[in-house]
């Protein structure tokens, strides 16, 4: 996978964030899902929103918490989708750790749902 600059720099931001909270060594999961959130930010963003916070600027694509929040968006949705190809989206290719991990982050953003009385 060849990485820009710019993205690489946001990985290494990410990574350094990370291991100065001791969140990727407290909860393995957590580093997971950011290994995804830094994969995303660098193949993703520039048609998605990838955050929990809305960007400003036109996104091509739906933001990464309206489809975790889609009923039918599940894990083994996401990877076939994911390994798929579609006209209006570029052909990705992760292996397989990466992909599980841009997977995780995307299921990770998904709202609980609202408890009902």
């Amino acid at each position: 996978m060849t990485v820009s600059r710019p993205a690489a720099c946001a990985a290494l931001l990410a990574g350094l964030l990370a291991v100065g909270t001791g969140a990727a060594a407290a909860d393995p999961d957590e580093g997971h899902r950011l290994r995804g959130w830094t994969i995303a930010t660098q193949l993703c963003s520039p048609c998605h929103a990838v955050g929990r916070v809305p960007q400003a600027g036109d996104a091509m694509g739906p933001s990464f918490v309206r489809i975790a929040n889609m009923p039918s968006t599940t894990g083994l949705a996401l990877n076939v989708f994911l390994q798929s190809h579609h006209q209006r989206m570029p052909s990705l290719r992760l292996d397989r750790d990466e992909l599980d991990a841009v997977i995780d982050y995307i299921l990770s953003l998904k709202e609980a749902e609202a408890i009902r009385p």
